[in-house]
C-alpha cells in the first residue's frame, strides 16, 4: 500500500500536455491572497467590538457575537487552504504523488463541510442584523428558512455522494472500492448558484424598507447604498460560480482547484467584512467629526487672515469714501432744494457711495470678492427714501 501511494500520478493519469509548463506555482500568490483577506476580515470583527464596547450600550448583541462566531470556521478555511498549498495546491497534478493527491480529496472534503457551515453563520449573522434593525419581518424569516434548508440540504448531499463515503478519496487508487451516487461536478454547480441566489434574496431585504422611509431621496439613496455594500460577497459567489465551471472534464485538478479555493476563502470574509461595516456608523461618525474640527481650524485660520485683509480695505475705503463724500457735497451746495445736510445719518449707513464710488475703491471691492473664492455672496439693498422738506 505504502509503494501505490508513493507512485507518481503520472502513472494513472500518464504524461501531461505539451503545452501544459511544470514548472508553474501559484501557490505563494493563492497564500497571500487567503492570509491578506482573512486578515481584513479579523480586523473588521476586533474593530465592530471595539465600537461597541465605546459606545453607551456595551453590551453586543446577537449579531455581533455570530461574526465573532463566525471566525472559527473562516480560520480553519484558511488553515485548510494553506495545508492544500502545502501539499501541492496551485500547481500541475502531474508532479504529485498518488498519495499526496488522496490527502489533497481529504482536505477538500472536509473544506466544503466547514465552507458550508461558515457561509451559513454568515448569513444568520446578517439577518439577526437585520432582524435588530428593522424588527420581525416575512422576508427575514423566509430567508432564514431558505439558508437553513440550503446548509442541511448540502451537507446530507455531500455525506451521501459517495457509497462509502471513503470512496471519495479512495477514487485516486482505485475506482472499484464504491461508486459516486450522482456526478460531483453537478454538485458543485447546483450549490454554488442556490448560494448566489439566496444571497441575492438577502440583499434586497432591506429596499422596500428603507424606501417607505419619509425621508429624502438622497438620504434613502446612501442608506440603500449601505445596504449594497453586501453586492460583493454576490460577486464573489458569482467569481467562484464561474471557476467552479472549469473542473468539468479536467484532469489537472490541483490547478484549477487552486482558484476555487481562493475564492472560497474570499467570499465568507468578504461577507464577514460587509456583516461589519453598516455597524461601525460611530467610527465613521467619529472621523467625520474630527474632519469637521480640523476644517473649522482651518476656516478660524483663513477667517484671520480676511480680517486682517478687510481691515486694510477698509482703511483704504474710508479715505477714497471721505474725498468723495467732500467732493459730492461740494457739488451739492448749490442745490439746497435737495435736503442735504451736513449731519445726515444716512450718507453713514453704506460703505461706498454707488454715484460718487472711486475707482480705487471698485478694485479693492473686486480683490475682496476674488479672494473670498466662489462662496462669496454679494447682497444688494434698493432703499427708497424721500426728502422731508420741513
Amino acid at each position: 500500500m505504502d509503494d501505490l501511494l508513493s507512485t507518481p500520478i503520472v502513472a494513472v493519469l500518464g504524461p501531461p500536455p505539451a503545452s501544459v509548463n511544470l514548472e508553474d506555482n501559484r501557490t505563494w500568490k493563492d497564500n497571500a491572497i487567503v492570509v491578506a483577506i482573512s486578515a481584513v476580515a479579523v480586523l473588521s470583527v476586533a474593530v465592530r467590538f471595539i465600537v461597541r464596547f465605546r459606545s453607551h450600550n456595551a453590551r453586543p448583541f446577537m449579531d455581533e457575537w455570530l461574526a465573532a462566531v463566525s471566525l472559527v470556521p473562516m480560520l480553519a478555511l484558511l488553515a485548510s487552504a494553506l495545508v492544500a498549498g502545502h501539499h501541492g495546491l496551485g500547481k500541475h497534478v502531474w508532479l504529485l504523488e498518488i498519495g499526496v493527491m488522496v490527502k489533497l480529496k481529504k482536505i477538500l472534503f472536509s473544506y466544503l463541510f466547514i465552507y458550508l457551515f461558515e457561509l451559513f453563520l454568515i448569513k444568520l449573522c446578517i439577518l439577526s442584523f437585520y432582524r435588530r434593525i428593522f424588527g420581525r419581518r416575512t422576508t427575514i424569516w423566509i430567508c432564514l428558512l431558505l439558508t437553513v434548508c440550503w446548509t442541511l440540504g448540502s451537507m446530507i448531499a455531500l455525506l451521501t455522494s459517495c457509497a462509502p463515503v471513503s470512496y471519495f478519496w479512495t477514487s485516486t487508487y482505485d475506482l472499484h472500492s464504491g461508486h459516486f451516487r450522482y456526478d460531483f461536478y453537478d454538485y458543485y454547480i447546483g450549490n454554488a448558484a442556490t448560494n448566489v441566489l439566496i444571497d441575492l434574496l438577502i440583499l434586497l431585504i432591506p429596499i422596500p424598507v428603507v424606501w417607505k422611509l419619509k425621508m429624502r431621496i438622497t438620504q434613502k439613496l446612501m442608506i440603500t447604498g449601505v445596504f449594497f455594500i453586501g453586492v460583493f460577497v454576490c460577486v464573489a459567489s458569482i467569481v467562484r460560480l464561474h471557476y467552479l465551471t472549469y473542473l468539468k472534464n479536467t484532469v489537472d485538478i490541483t490547478w484549477y482547484m487552486s482558484d476555487v479555493y481562493v475564492w472560497s476563502t474570499v467570499e465568507p470574509c468578504l461577507g464577514i467584512i460587509c456583516a461589519c461595516l453598516p455597524a461601525l456608523q460611530p467610527l465613521v461618525r467619529s472621523f467625520m467629526k474630527a474632519e469637521h474640527m480640523l476644517y473649522l481650524r482651518n476656516r478660524v485660520r483663513h477667517s484671520k487672515q480676511v480680517k486682517q485683509f478687510r481691515t486694510r480695505i477698509s482703511n483704504n475705503s474710508s479715505k477714497s469714501f471721505s474725498r468723495s463724500r467732500s467732493q459730492t457735497s461740494d457739488s451739492l451746495e448749490d442745490k439746497p432744494e435737495l435736503g442735504f445736510r451736513s449731519n445726515d445719518d444716512e450718507v453713514h449707513l453704506t460703505s461706498c457711495v454707488a454715484q460718487a464710488e472711486s475707482e480705487r475703491c471698485r478694485r479693492e471691492r473686486e480683490n475682496l470678492e476674488e479672494f473670498l473664492g466662489p462662496m462669496f455672496i454679494r447682497v444688494e439693498h434698493e432703499v427708497e427714501w424721500t426728502v422731508d422738506r420741513s
